[in-house]
């Protein structure tokens, strides 16, 4: 998606194009998929940017017609790396065929396991399938490098476990200081109740986050008496459901669903929660980043034993807590000791963009200097 579009893995590829060009040229390609002008659009830097036209499938961007793969394949062409994010679906198997036609090392970063649609659906079970046979598969067998988040999800993955012999792990950046500027909307966190312990999740309001899951949670707090609030900030296709199941639970007075937070309420949100929590259910998440920045706030968290969090969240009682996926109670026991832990002594040490860029550059650097490349 272009970068007036504020996605996971948005946020993690545009931050590493402006670190890219801080010192190097960058042309970044994209399509013209929920292309706004956004004011708010995500920083590129000193990069250019291509926009080709594409349509929608399964909420995902696709390139169609030869026009659009024409100037895709002569931007392939001039490149010296190209460094192409999964899932794009159908354009990942072509982007690798050329660029191994060309002579062009090509690295494929994996963010999840791509399911389109109702994954209870023969439809959707078909569609994923013959994506993942037909355009994954195929972009794993010829790229020269495919980096993951994590080891573990790797391993874990039914798709990138095939193919481990080409697998590069990079750990995801934050940028705490674009979340501290001061900037309009950071009247956006909401003033704290005495007594009232505050949760906080931020993230796309889509099934695999586990939502229902945490409403429930929050529930259970309050069977035991627990005083909690829980703010949601984020969008996405589940808002009216989730609005929906927090009502027949009981927690009209203990929920807010905030809606859009602008970054510079987000690093206030996280700084003012008692805990913060994304409690995934499906490798559709490789590593939450939200867990990551809140620790950088100095804030507890709370996630689920899936292999990408496992690796980056601390399991130890003070900085974080992991539970099963789909484990409400347990979800519930987890916050309530967080809570009762009170914050840890300081912020967790973070990684920057900068330092993922850097280890990036280092293999794209690698790459072009093997014989035979370029």
């Amino acid at each position: 998606m272009p970068p007036s579009y504020r996605g996971g893995t948005e946020e993690y590829a545009y931050q590493l194009v402006r670190s890219y060009a801080a010192g190097r040229p960058v042309h970044v390609v994209t399509t013209s998929v929920r292309w706004t002008g956004d004011a708010h659009a995500l920083d590129i830097g000193a990069a250019t940017l291509e926009r080709i036209p594409g349509r929608e499938l399964f909420e995902r961007p696709v390139v169609f017609g030869p026009r659009a793969a024409g100037r895709l394949r002569a931007a392939i062409a001039r490149s010296s790396v190209v460094q192409l994010h999964m899932p794009f679906p159908w354009v990942e198997r072509r982007v690798t065929a050329w660029a191994r036609r060309a002579g062009v090392p090509s690295v494929l970063t994996y963010h999840m396991d791509a399911e389109f649609g109702d994954t209870a659906s023969l439809r959707s079970r078909v569609v994923t399938g013959a994506y993942r046979a037909v355009s994954a598969e195929a972009a794993l067998d010829r790229c020269t490098v495919v980096v993951s988040n994590s080891q573990g999800y790797a391993r874990a993955s039914p798709v990138l476990s095939r193919h481990l012999d080409k697998v590069r792990v990079i750990y995801q950046g934050i940028d705490v200081a674009r979340m501290r500027r001061p900037a309009e909307g950071a009247e956006a966190v909401p003033p704290r109740s005495d007594g009232v312990a505050r949760v906080v999740f931020v993230g796309r309001l889509v099934g695999y986050k586990g939502l229902p899951d945490l409403l429930a949670a929050v529930a259970s707090l309050g069977r035991r008496g627990r005083r909690a609030e829980l703010l949601i900030g984020g969008r996405g296709p589940e808002l009216g459901r989730l609005q929906a199941l927090a009502g027949s639970l009981g927690l009209d007075g203990a929920v807010r669903f905030l809606g859009f937070v602008p970054d510079a309420a987000v690093g206030g949100l996280y700084a003012s929660a008692d805990v913060v929590a994304c409690p995934s259910v499906s490798l559709l998440e490789s590593t939450p980043i939200t867990l990551q920045e809140a620790m950088a706030f100095g804030t507890p968290v709370v996630g689920t034993t899936l292999p990408g969090t496992e690796e980056t969240v601390p399991d130890d009682g003070r900085r974080g807590r992991l539970v099963a996926p789909h484990d409400p109670e347990a979800l519930g026991r987890a916050l309530e000791e967080l809570i009762d832990a009170g914050r840890p002594a300081g912020p967790a040490p973070g990684r920057s963009w900068d330092d993922t860029a850097r280890d990036y550059l280092a293999l794209f650097d690698e790459l072009v200097r093997r014989p035979g490349a370029g």
